[in-house]
């Protein structure tokens, strides 16, 4: 019987909850508290049964991501586990398929009340409307409140629905984030009656630095990555509310409004690409590389759309490039 259980990560991480369970074959927790010393989580065991042990572990990577998994080992010989099941539990990624699927739908809720708060309001400044699109601003508000509450059942639902979970998650560096985002976007709801626009887009900028805060990491460049997706989220951000304001009441200054937040958003995100995707190969043998590819070829129509000036279909496209964004976002790189 091993003194201790010991997991090895690529970087530092946090226990989730008790971070790591052991069962014994008879079904009992025999780990102690689980200890965390840098990039290692460390549980002793203490166990005289013989058999099959299941060893499941939880924690949150550097950028607030989640990531679960289990394995197995025998003491002497096999034997059956209750917990057995544990073993099966369908991944993508490292999150069970229903955690990373909200994930990205609380992700792509937030991107699009982003939009139509910041990217309308942005709108309206070029265009010089007084009060213009208040019922976008109020959809983006509640997008912007809405995905918050989702994406802490998304990190549940990643992780495991019980109250030592769901207190780690409150008080780890996501909740923290979840807290000032939720924050931010009620902010932004009591500002909305003053019917400015300056200081709307100051809180825009915050909200897209807390959006780079909880991104994916850059190895061996520590900063880069959450500065480059908060550009990337304000320059996509940008375009997809211009481009619905615009739709609405259209104003002959929005091309080169909408070129320059495109080419913004397209080159932060092929860096952002590469520095994640570890070869040409994983484009074709990974999920992040699939869903990376399927959001390349969407930002293409988008771009086809809008050489031929078919600013609603560009609008069209733009919603589902959102949604593939998000989906990486949820993603681990491919690296």
């Amino acid at each position: 019987m091993p003194a201790a259980v010991t997991l090895l990560f690529s970087e530092p991480v946090t226990p989730a909850g008790a971070g790591i369970r052991v069962y014994s074959p008879s079904g009992r927790q025999v780990a102690a508290p689980t200890t965390a010393r840098g990039s290692a989580l460390v549980a002793a065991v203490s166990s005289s049964e013989l058999g099959t042990y299941v060893v499941s572990w939880q924690v949150f990577a550097a950028d607030t991501h989640p990531s679960r998994g289990a394995f197995s080992f025998d003491v002497e010989r096999p034997s059956a586990n209750p917990y057995a099941t544990l073993l099966d539990a369908g991944e993508i990624g490292t999150a069970t398929p229903l955690g990373l699927a909200l994930q990205a739908l609380a992700r792509w809720v937030h991107f699009a009340g982003f939009a139509l708060v910041f990217g309308v309001v942005a709108y309206r400044v070029l265009t010089r409307q007084a009060r213009g699109f208040p019922r976008f601003v109020a959809i983006g508000v509640g997008l912007l409140i809405a995905a918050q509450p989702l994406a802490l059942v998304a990190q549940l639902a990643s992780l495991s629905f019980d109250g030592d979970t769901a207190l780690a998650v409150l008080g780890s560096s996501f909740g923290r984030l979840l807290g000032l985002q939720l924050g931010a976007a009620l902010f932004v709801w009591t500002l909305t009656a003053s019917g400015r626009s300056w200081p709307l887009l100051a809180i825009g900028t915050v909200v897209a630095v807390l959006d780079g805060l909880s991104a994916h990491a850059i190895p061996g460049w520590p900063g880069a990555g959450q500065v480059l997706v908060a550009v990337h989220v304000s320059a996509m951000g940008l375009w997809l509310g211009g481009l619905a304001a615009f739709v609405r009441a259209p104003d002959p200054r929005f091309g080169r409004y909408a070129a320059a937040t495109f080419v913004t958003a397209v080159v932060t995100g092929l860096v952002l690409a590469f520095a994640h995707t570890a070869s040409v190969a994983a484009l074709v043998s990974t999920e992040y590389g699939w869903a990376l590819l399927a959001k390349i070829v969407i930002v293409v129509g988008a771009a086809a759309a809008a050489l031929v000036r078919r600013r609603r279909l560009e609008l069209s496209v733009a919603t589902v490039a959102i949604a593939a964004a998000a989906l990486l976002a949820a993603l681990p790189p491919s690296r």
